[in-house]
């Protein structure tokens, strides 16, 4: 799986909602995991402004996904 792809970043929120279940609702855990990935890419050093605006796209669109998936209860 290709780093910092949608299909990356669904199952890294997959695995983050399971992990802080106790913790957090998934949309609670959702916006979390959002809110870090995004904070670290912001202060990353990275020189190319397309390959952020690219993840966050990646990131936004398994968002979604995830958020629209039906939670096991």
């Amino acid at each position: 799986m290709e780093p910092f792809s949608t299909p990356f970043f669904e199952e890294n929120f997959r695995q983050y909602i399971k992990k802080n279940n106790d913790v957090f609702s998934k949309l609670e855990a959702m916006n979390s995991y959002y809110r870090s990935v995004v904070s670290s890419m912001i202060y990353d050093n990275l020189n190319k402004n397309s390959e952020i605006i690219r993840r966050i796209r990646n990131l936004d669109a398994a968002y979604k996904t995830i958020k629209e998936e039906k939670t096991e209860e």
